[in-house]
């Protein structure tokens, strides 16, 4: 669905005609919005900074309100046919969940009305009066309550730069959605969102027009509305970051340890309410008709299950609204729809990536040997305590559990900090098993990395429900112009509900048996944040919980994904069908990841890493722990989806490289290519399109003092693989006699850039290296040009040593 490009005479006709047509129908200018963005790209400009930029976009679309369309616009130009935009506006139409589909060439107007069922030549657009009759009647909204939808938006809520934040055309699908259930009489209402498609704003949203509504027909009446959730921060973070900038912070009121009813918009834990004896709790000095509307954010997690300790919330506030929020409302134990109904509106993750709203994200599944193989101990054994090891084989449910083996998160800490070196800066959260576990893993990552924790002593920090600095930390760790701290590792508590934009990699170090759950771990690096040029984001998995991928259920599904084999340090090796290997050609299934069927942890009054294991039943419970001993990396996989299923599968990073370059060309014409600077970019915007790490494979260049090109086309085509060195004496041997016939300049110039290309690669060939040591040492560039015949001839040899680099 999308619009194509407009030449200068269908911009004017759009200009000249439509707009003046649409003024004489009543429209006024405010409600018309040209260019009306249904979707936005990710650009990296060539400063290297991300940026969005609109991408899918309808001609014009009719707001009766703010945020509130009735109709859509496509004009084509003058000479095509009106009807000829029909069908692209029939698909808007639908998609804006609008009744007309309005078309025109600007002399002639087509318009199809989806509430009556007619399609119809006409000699003027339809006035706003005509088209909001048209909306009521597609909607059903046959009371004054559907004037709820007319009420304007909130727009005290502002970005950096002081732009209003307008929502987006999904967010205001969502809110109109919402606002028609409650005009329709609806008391139970869900709206199901993905994670990072803002939810909280959407509710703020919701809730000042109903604010603006009463303020109308019942001015002498408050409308109360209470925001519930089961996480402190996901009470502190909706008042600070969407309702404080809407309505003013002194009018939020946090329910804690008292009942103060002189307020409107209230926030309250689940925790907070039921404090105090059965029968006497907070709960109960509020009236049963004392909330309008109770917003249930998370409402997945508890409240909505019948045998839930949170249900008597909903049912103390049973003549209120309950709008439940979730970007996930099904599991194994909880069923949202039974108590919702089904969703008003869904905006799934796949939607949010497709629309470009929600960051893509590779996978990167790890297999420890002791999860691969398991891990038995001697006979005899004995732990950190000195308690005997109960004889078996541990796998990993057992571990954190039943067994705590520290060489596997040493192991596990060695390897994502090769990957986090990379660039120290970039927010990463580590899921583990427990309190205990993720200490463990904290303890881990500041051994693999001194030099990063002394300059930094909070670079990583556990954040867990028992954390006493867990407020701070938590608050500084979403905070995108904070520095640190930059890794944080966790249980539970941050697996739901926390927005930190810049988060770059989601580690999961523990087995998730949940879909529903996973779902909400890998949500929390969707958020864009093209401010920092975060366009993408990456789940390293090192317990197999990226098999959820393959439920039917689950609707986002990685780009790719690559093997590498490395070793127990975390370098890469080799490269060997393991898992994957040939099933990825012969299309037979990779070999499987153990199979983890932990059960979904039941819902608990505590703060969920307040327990050590919340998927485990209360009482004694012996962990032992093992702390001599070595894990090692067994493989490194990336995965793709496979065309045919929609599902992800295992290949190999030599199977992603040899189809994207031999898709260029063979090893010979590949080195004619890759001299041609723009050439030698795209082939490595196309490797990186596959999801290869591009990062990871320079590095191994550079261990080896090989050229980038060469570890290509090893992998791709099996060929040796040349030092940068032997690629710069080759070429030094082959134009010695070009070399020679230069000026003194002309040869510094050559001999220099050969000797730049093996200290440091091609990237070094270039005009701004004839500034710079050795060659430098021969003059000015201006001196140098002079002497080497001008500028042009000093241009034609820098271009020149690529192709003799490459074709030597």
């Amino acid at each position: 669905m999308t619009t194509g490009r407009r030449g200068p005479l269908e911009r004017d006709t759009c200009r000249d005609l439509v707009m003046p047509a649409l003024r004489t129908a009543g429209w006024a200018a405010e409600a018309i919005t040209p260019e009306y963005a249904l979707a936005q790209t990710m650009r990296t400009g060539s400063d290297g900074a991300v940026r969005s930029l609109p991408g899918r976009r309808v001609d014009y679309v009719l707001e009766i309100a703010p945020g509130q369309p009735v109709a859509v616009v496509e004009a084509k130009r003058a000479y095509r046919s009106a009807r000829d935009g029909l069908q692209q506006a029939l698909d808007y139409a639908k998609k804006l969940e609008v009744p007309l589909a309005i078309a025109t060439n600007g002399s002639k107007i087509i318009v199809h009305d989806r509430s009556a069922g007619t399609e119809r030549k006409v000699d003027g657009f339809p006035t706003p009066v005509e088209a909001w009759d048209s909306y009521r009647r597609f909607m059903k909204l046959d009371g004054p309550e559907a004037d709820l939808l007319l009420e304007p938006l909130s727009r005290r809520k502002v970005s950096p730069d002081g732009t209003v934040h307008e929502p987006r055309y999904y967010q205001a699908l969502a809110i109109s959605a919402v606002l028609r259930a409650i005009a329709r009489g609806e008391r139970r209402i869900l709206l199901l969102m993905a994670t990072g498609t803002g939810k909280t704003f959407t509710a703020m949203q919701i809730v000042a027009k109903l604010l603006g509504y009463q303020e109308k027909v019942r001015p002498e009446e408050n409308y109360r509305v209470l925001y519930l959730a089961d996480r402190d921060v996901l009470l502190s973070q909706p008042m600070r970051n969407d309702f404080g900038p809407a309505f003013g912070h002194e009018r939020l009121q946090r329910v804690r340890m008292g009942a103060d009813q002189s307020g409107e918009l209230y926030f309250a834990s689940y925790q907070a309410l039921h404090q105090g004896a059965a029968g006497d709790e907070l709960l109960e000095q509020f009236p049963r008709d004392f909330f309008d509307l109770v917003i249930v954010d998370e409402c997945h997690r508890g409240s909505a299950s019948a045998n839930s300790r949170w249900r008597g919330t909903l049912d103390h506030f049973a003549s209120a609204i309950h709008l439940g929020l979730t970007a996930t409302p099904r599991d194994d134990t909880v069923h949202s729809y039974e108590y919702f109904g089904n969703p008003v509106y869904r905006y799934s993750l796949r939607d949010g990536i497709e629309d470009g709203y929600l960051a893509p994200y590779r996978i990167r599944r790890v297999i420890l040997d002791a999860d691969a193989e398991g891990w038995t101990p001697d006979p005899g054994q004995r732990d950190l305590y000195g308690r005997e090891i109960p004889q078996g084989v541990y796998t990993t449910r057992d571990y954190e559990r039943a067994l705590s083996l520290l060489p596997r998160t040493r192991a596990m800490a060695r390897h994502l900090s090769g990957l986090l070196r990379q660039n120290p800066a970039h927010k990463a959260i580590v899921f583990c098993v427990s309190t205990r576990h993720a200490d463990d893993v904290r303890a881990a990552l500041i051994a693999e990395n001194p030099d990063l924790v002394r300059a930094d002593p909070e670079w990583v920090v556990r954040i867990v429900g028992v954390e006493e600095e867990k407020e701070r930390l938590l608050e500084a760790f979403c905070d995108t112009e904070s520095a640190s701290p930059v890794v944080a590792t966790t249980s539970r508590l941050l697996s739901t509900g926390v927005d930190v934009p810049d988060l770059r990699y989601v580690v999961i170090f523990r087995p998730v048996g949940s879909s529903i759950e996973f779902k909400q771990i890998v949500g929390r690096g969707t958020r864009l944040f093209p401010e920092g040029g975060k366009a993408a984001f990456e789940v390293v998995d090192y317990v197999g919980a990226s098999e959820h991928f393959g439920d039917p259920d689950f609707d986002g599904t990685p780009p790719d994904i690559t093997i590498e084999k490395t070793d127990g340090s975390g370098d890469v090796i080799d490269i060997t069908p393991e898992p994957g290997g040939d099933s990825a050609r012969t299309g037979d299934p990779a070999p499987a990841d153990p199979l983890l069927n932990e059960p979904e942890p039941e819902f608990r009054a505590e703060d969920p890493d307040d327990v050590d294991d919340p998927g485990e039943t209360r009482g004694p419970r012996t962990t032992y722990v093992v702390v001599d001993g070595v894990v090692t990396v067994a493989s490194e996989a990336a995965m793709v989806i496979d065309r045919s299923t929609g599902e992800p599968r295992m290949v190999e990073v030599r199977t992603l490289v040899e189809g994207t370059m031999s898709g260029f060309g063979d090893a010979a014409s590949l080195g004619k290519l890759w001299a041609d600077e723009s050439t030698r970019h795209e082939i490595l915007e196309s490797l990186a399109e596959r999801g290869i790490d591009l990062d990871g494979l320079r590095a191994l260049a550079d261990e080896s003092d090989s050229d980038l090109l060469d570890v290509l086309l090893s992998m791709a085509f099996q060929t040796p693989v040349r030092t940068r060195a032997e690629r710069a004496r080759r070429a030094r041997e082959s134009h010695a006699e070009e070399i020679r016939a230069q000026s003194e300049a002309g040869r510094a110039v050559l001999v220099g850039l050969l000797q730049r290309y093996e200290d440091f690669g091609i990237d070094d060939i270039s005009m701004r290296t004839i500034r710079l040591r050795p060659i430098s040492d021969a003059g000015s560039i201006t001196e140098i040009a002079s002497a080497m015949g001008g500028p042009d001839a000093l241009r034609k040899a820098v271009r020149q040593v690529p192709d003799w680099l490459y074709g030597a």
